[in-house]
């Protein structure tokens, strides 16, 4: 049988790939992996695991509105959230210098940060066009799914 760090390899490795079903049978257990849209009738009564869906960092559904003290109206900031959970790092080795800081303006396909899970290091794409407001993690954190990484002002 297959180590719950196994199981979890061929789920990104399915993930990862053009494949849209993997089964596996192996001695007592079977493992069924299907992507979002692929329906399939099973019999029996194997366990049946879905695999999860990566979607890359995108600005939330919901802006956020910041109080300004000044009377001027809101600006509209757009969150950042994590697609993954895994190991915040700012830079792509140590010494180097920061993908983004606060201040600067990132496009919708700026790398603003990585994310590491089991050796694997996993881009994280800023998603909107606008200026990095506010970083909300340190280097170094352990990030859960959909933790918001980053506020950005958008250029309207």
């Amino acid at each position: 049988m297959l180590t719950f760090d196994e199981i979890k390899e061929v789920i990104r490795m399915v993930e990862q790939s053009s494949i849209q079903h993997f089964e596996l049978d192996q001695e007592n257990s079977k493992i069924i992996i299907s992507k979002a849209g692929v329906d399939r009738v099973q019999t029996g009564s194997p366990v049946e695991l879905e695999a999860p869906r990566v979607v890359p960092a995108a600005a939330s559904d919901k802006p956020q509105a910041v109080t300004d003290i000044s009377g001027d109206p809101p600006e509209q900031l757009h969150t950042i959230v994590s697609p993954t959970v895994g190991t915040f790092y700012m830079a792509s080795e140590p010494g180097a210098d920061s993908f983004v800081s606060v201040g600067e303006e990132v496009e919708c396909h700026t790398i603003v940060c990585v994310l590491e899970a089991m050796k694997l290091f996993n881009e994280v794409v800023a998603g909107v066009k606008g200026t990095i407001v506010e970083r909300l993690v340190s280097d170094g954190d352990f990030i859960e799914y959909g933790q918001p990484l980053f506020l950005v002002k958008s250029e309207s």
